[in-house]
């Protein structure tokens, strides 16, 4: 998928309500600078692993992830281990932005 393509989903998926009721700010997420409050259109240089940003916030809004077999092709077994992680209440450690 598309780098841009991909951080325009997080960035969808995070505006879901499922995901909003987690109260996790995008500033863990994406480089904001010293803003709380960010705009969506604001959120273009993530600071995490975007693939695993979508398993993660897909995981959260309760929807099929687009990413997980690639991630799974990258290192077998972690879309499950974020998948489980958000399940089970936890907010993953995401791998840096390359």
């Amino acid at each position: 998928m598309d780098p841009k393509a991909l951080n325009a989903r997080c960035v969808e998926l995070f505006q879901s309500p499922d995901v909003r009721l987690r109260m996790w700010n995008a500033r863990m997420f994406w480089q904001v600078g010293d803003q709380m409050n960010v705009a969506p259109t604001a959120l273009t240089d993530p600071k995490v692993d975007t693939c695993e940003l979508e398993v993660m916030l897909s995981a959260a809004a309760l929807t099929d992830s687009q990413c997980a077999a690639e991630l799974d092709k990258r290192e077998p077994g972690r879309a499950a281990f974020i998948q489980r992680q958000v399940r089970e209440g936890m907010r993953p450690l995401l791998r840096p932005a390359q």
